[in-house]
């Protein structure tokens, strides 16, 4: 279940960065569009758990230890990489509200299949994965659109925690 936990934090982190730049540019996420945004990492990460679920049970449990180390790692670095890109959003319509949902369902479904290889629960870990977006979603917008909090290294959180789970994958 640690796992699991770190996974849902490291991969929703995004979304709290995405709440926080269009608060900052002052655009406010209505709970329609948060509801949007959160439902398309669920709908991504079904199918690609059913997907490493079904290949676990072929490949030996060094090699997923592997590929989940694999996996974890690449993350860890497309996060970083990620972070030094800054990307700039100017107002949340529809079809924004869809492009962030597919954009942090992407993250999802790469971390979902591994912890399917993993044999997590296929059913309910795609849920935890979309509760966690919207809060962290709603908690970035919140705390900066009202400008009360500045956490200058925060933002580096993903990467690190995909790099634990990397290495704790070796374990």
């Amino acid at each position: 279940m640690f796992e699991v936990l770190l996974s849902i934090i490291g991969v929703s982190i995004d979304g709290f960065f995405a709440g926080t730049a269009l608060a900052l540019k002052g655009t406010k996420i209505s709970i329609k569009k948060l509801l949007i945004i959160s439902i398309i990492p669920i709908l991504m990460a079904y199918p690609v758990m059913f997907l490493g679920y079904r290949v676990s049970s072929i490949i030996s449990n060094n090699i997923i230890k592997f590929i989940g180390f694999l996996l974890f790692f690449i993350m860890a670095i497309k996060s970083y990489i990620e972070i030094k890109k800054e990307k700039e959003v100017k107002e949340l319509d529809l079809i924004n509200s869809f492009a962030v949902g597919f954009t942090v369902g992407l993250d999802s479904s790469v971390c979902a299949f591994t912890l399917a290889l993993l044999k997590y629960n296929i059913y309910i870990t795609p849920i935890y994965f979309g509760v966690s977006h919207f809060i962290l979603i709603l908690l970035g917008n919140f705390l900066f659109l009202k400008k009360e909090i500045k956490l200058k290294y925060i933002k580096y959180l993903s990467p690190i925690l995909f790099l634990c789970l990397a290495l704790f994958k070796l374990l």
